[in-house]
């Protein structure tokens, strides 16, 4: 049998198109992973929760880097590591610094200079009391005596020079340190490092970012809340809130508080950021930052935190 020209196109192109109909409807097919469903929360869930969607963030995150270049010498610690405040993290090229604070810790160990003022001092008023004598037995001439107190006083004000050299030697010394620390990145707050951006041999450029430390034992959630509710317009810090997690595709509720309220909104969205902060305690109900969430300022119902126990559970 002949088909027109027209008609073998379409059938051809209802070939391909029903050819590739399973793979569309297998796309549309949700993910599963351990037993899970993985596309997220039920958006029933979402909506009778909030709609006020955020993110949490760590409440403490550093990025750093050094605030002049340098070449890397050491990298100590690796993402995930945990740290305490202080710890070395990264070191810089620091040998001619470290080199010229070494040579500042000789003079600033040594007050010679002081001692030999100081006796100088002492001589030169023996000299004047000497004129004095002296001079009371008509044996010193007033220039003289003149002379003798001017070398006392100047011996005086020598030893309150070389006081004042040393104490400015102590400040150079603690300059070169805060110059040597600068090739140094220490853990600014106990937490874990998220990720070393760079390593050994590489070159720093100034205030490029090296490595990223984080502390999420406490989260804060900056929250969009709509200045429509009138509860937005009376919140204030300290006050409850209450957090939907999407975890995995399951849904947990925690309980956080008001920690800032901003004074001004945003007269596009008409929102007011609010931010909120939860308890992050490690264990294994330990959540990480970055995960989105969903924020209310009123405690949910019974009956839905009944419906968000039962919502994801594993399937066989």
């Amino acid at each position: 049998m002949r088909y027109p020209f027209g008609t073998a196109r379409n059938l051809l192109l209802a070939c391909v198109i029903a050819s590739a109909m399973p793979a569309v409807v297998m796309a549309q097919q949700p993910s599963r992973v351990g037993g899970f469903d993985t596309r997220g929360l039920d958006p029933s869930i979402i909506s009778a929760f909030s709609d006020v969607k955020a993110v949490t963030h760590p409440a403490h995150d550093a990025i750093m880097g050094f605030s002049l270049a340098t070449n890397i010498t050491e990298v100590v610690i690796k993402g995930g590591q945990e740290v305490t405040k202080g710890q070395i993290l990264v070191r810089g090229d620091d040998g001619e610094d470290l080199a010229l604070l070494k040579l500042q810790k000789v003079r600033t160990a040594t007050d010679l200079p002081v001692q030999r003022a100081k006796k100088q001092a002492e001589l030169a008023e023996k000299e004047h009391e000497i004129q004095r004598e002296v001079s009371k037995n008509g044996g010193s001439s007033p220039q003289q005596l003149d002379r003798a107190r001017l070398a006392a006083e100047v011996a005086v004000i020598d030893f309150e020079n070389a006081k004042v050299q040393q104490t400015q030697e102590v400040i150079q010394q603690e300059r070169m340190q805060a110059r040597v620390d600068r090739y140094q990145l220490r853990a600014p707050f106990d937490g874990v490092v998220d990720q070393v951006l760079m390593d050994v041999g590489q070159v720093a450029a100034e205030n490029e970012k090296v490595i990223r430390v984080v502390n999420i034992d406490t989260l804060w959630i900056d929250a969009p809340a709509s200045t429509m509710d009138p509860v937005t317009m009376t919140l204030k810090v300290a006050d409850k809130a209450w957090v939907l997690i999407d975890v995995a595709g399951a849904a947990r509720v925690t309980e956080g508080r008001v920690v800032e309220v901003a004074p001004t909104a945003d007269p596009a969205s008409r929102t007011r950021r609010v931010r909120v902060e939860i308890d992050n305690p490690k264990g294994p109900m330990r959540l990480l930052a970055g995960e989105p969430c969903y924020v209310r300022f009123t405690p949910p119902s019974e009956e839905f935190n009944k419906k968000v126990a039962d919502a994801v559970k594993p399937r066989g």
